[in-house]
């Protein structure tokens, strides 16, 4: 009788014990995913300086002025995005945009417009690696939500899947190295 009491208790104290740390593991998650997400947005709101000061440069020295009226544009897209898909969508009109200003840019390029394009590049830089850390950690995150546990707490606490922030692209090259789309 004491026997089947003690693994009963041990029973109860692991479910309790997997409980809180599966519990706890979902709080870690959020948390990280919420940093990792203010880190994009930061990085977003660099890059968006950045092309400002680069349609700044491009306007004080009249260059690519039909281009230029599109990368503002595109600007405003991305601006107004509120999803990760829809940043994506934006961003590559962004891109596509940029290309066109690039195009029509002469090969000997003066110091103030090489300065906006370096700014441009750094900036672009620091989002991809905000975007990519961002997307690890949604992947590790979607993945606790095969587990029945998590699903099971991530419901309590009102917590679900998160989305991806994959540019047109890269959602083959991306589940290529992460595994299958949860999705």
């Amino acid at each position: 009788m004491s026997i089947a009491i003690i693994v009963i208790l041990a029973l109860f104290v692991w479910i309790g014990y997997s409980g809180w740390r599966a519990s706890r593991r979902l709080s870690r998650g959020e948390e990280r995913l919420e940093e990792a997400w203010r880190r994009v947005e930061e990085a977003l709101t660099s890059r968006e300086q950045a092309l400002r000061g680069f349609c700044s440069t491009l306007a004080s020295l009249g260059l690519v002025p039909e281009g230029r009226r599109r990368l503002e544009e595109a600007l405003g897209e991305v601006s107004r995005a509120a999803s990760p898909a829809a940043l994506a969508e934006a961003d590559e009109r962004l891109k596509i945009a940029l290309r066109e200003v690039y195009g029509g840019l002469p090969r000997t390029r003066p110091p103030a417009l090489k300065q906006a394009q370096n700014a441009l590049a750094e900036a672009e830089d620091e989002l991809e690696f905000a975007r990519r850390r961002y997307n690890e950690l949604v992947m590790d995150w979607n993945e606790l939500f095969l587990r029945r546990t998590y699903r099971y707490l991530a419901r309590r606490k009102g917590l679900s899947r998160r989305e991806l922030y994959l540019l047109p692209g890269e959602e083959e090259a991306f589940s290529r190295h992460r595994g299958p789309s949860l999705y």
